[in-house]
C-alpha cells in the first residue's frame, strides 16, 4: 500500500464519516475512492485536489504522497 493510500485511510478514519458521505462531499464515485484507498488506481490531479479540499489539508500534501505512483 502506498503512502497516499494510507493517508486517505487515516483521513477517512479521523473524519468518522462513511465512504459514501466522503464521496458525496468530495465528488468522487465510491468505487474510485475504494480503488484509491487500496492503491489499485492512480489518482488524477483533479481527484487529489477534490480530496485535499474536502479534507482541508494543505494544498499539495496528497499530491506529494501520490508522486511515486505517477
Amino acid at each position: 500500500m502506498s503512502e497516499f493510500s494510507e493517508r486517505l485511510i487515516q483521513l477517512r478514519a479521523k473524519s468518522k464519516l462513511t465512504l459514501k458521505e466522503i464521496c458525496r462531499g468530495a465528488g468522487i464515485p465510491p468505487s474510485r475512492l475504494v480503488e484509491l484507498e487500496r492503491g489499485t488506481r492512480i489518482p488524477t490531479s483533479g481527484q487529489i485536489e477534490h480530496l485535499e479540499n474536502y479534507y482541508k489539508v494543505n494544498a499539495g500534501e496528497l499530491a506529494e504522497l501520490a508522486k511515486p505512483l505517477e
